[in-house]
């Protein structure tokens, strides 16, 4: 591929990611400026927001595909992991609206809403699982080099770093009744589903790098990027304190990351429907869009 044409494809995509820049500061700047008790409202509101385009890009994706293509297992998993995402926020703002002054905890709602995250959470392992693999499908094999190599040690220790005290504490917390037995399960699930994530960042960005200045780069960065932010969003516990002010309002600022998460993703799977319009495609890229689609 030409510079001028990867330059092109660079500045065709920039407004999308340009569009998630503007999302996230909407929401960081709704949370840095909400009065407290309008905090849950402004985290309601910006969770209809981001869930739905999530749901929305990877269901365009999926519907690109033909039944039994394997790129199709992967987006529908993608699709399913975010659907159910989306009831479960959607559990949380029933409550909200309706019982505004009982936590959510105390709600009867709380075991459906543990079955669709822990749900969402293997559909979403399982598709990442299967996109890390994708390569592999199509023949491809990012090179081994000291740099991929320090980039798999870094995500396997953040993944560890991130994830191992918060499961220490969800036992704990389970065993000494602290916590209800669904809060565990969803903050269980959540915390190993996110660990996968994380340390599956770098084969995401191995291939994203590999097909640089191509069309399919584009959908890689930004499953990327999303991996990575939930890596921030995760690790809000320990960020908040470096942050200025008080520590409980960084958290609450750091939360906001789950716009980016959620809406990179439905940015790539949009990206990923329109890689497969009419185009001019390289040898790598066109055997990541053929031969990764067989099943």
């Amino acid at each position: 591929m030409s510079p001028a044409s990867a330059s092109s494809r660079s500045a065709s995509v920039a407004p999308w990611f340009g569009a998630v820049v503007v999302l996230q500061f909407a929401h960081l700047f709704a949370v840095a400026t909400a009065a407290p008790e309008r905090l849950a409202l402004v985290h309601d509101v910006a969770g209809w927001v981001s869930g739905l385009l999530a749901v929305a890009g990877t269901f365009a994706a999926a519907s690109a595909f033909v039944s039994g293509d394997y790129l199709r297992k992967v987006w529908g998993g993608l699709t399913a992991g975010a659907a159910l995402s989306l009831v479960s926020a959607a559990l949380r703002s029933y409550w909200l609206h309706t019982v505004p002054d009982v936590a959510f905890t105390a709600s009867p709602l709380l075991p459906y809403r543990m079955v669709a995250v822990v749900l969402a959470n293997i559909a979403t392992t399982y598709a990442l699982v299967l996109l890390a693999m994708t390569y592999r499908q199509s023949g491809l094999q990012p090179p081994s080099s000291p740099r991929t190599k320090a980039l798999w040690a870094v995500t396997a220790i953040a993944a560890l770093a991130v994830g191992i005290p918060s499961l220490v504490t969800e036992v704990r917390n389970l065993a000494s009744g602290v916590n209800s037995a669904p809060s565990a399960v969803i903050s269980l699930a959540s915390t190993l589903a996110d660990m996968t994530t994380i340390f599956l960042v770098a084969p995401i960005l191995s291939v994203a790098y590999m097909l640089r200045g191509g069309r399919l780069a584009w959908v890689w960065w930004a499953m990327g990027l999303s991996g990575a932010t939930w890596l921030l969003y995760d690790a809000r516990v320990w960020l908040a304190p470096l942050l200025p002010g008080d520590a409980a309002h960084g958290a609450e600022l750091l939360r906001t990351l789950r716009t980016s998460g959620l809406v990179l993703l439905g940015l790539a799977g949009w990206l990923q429907r329109s890689a497969l319009g009419p185009q001019k495609v390289e040898a790598p890229e066109a055997s990541l869009n053929t031969s990764a689609g067989m099943s």
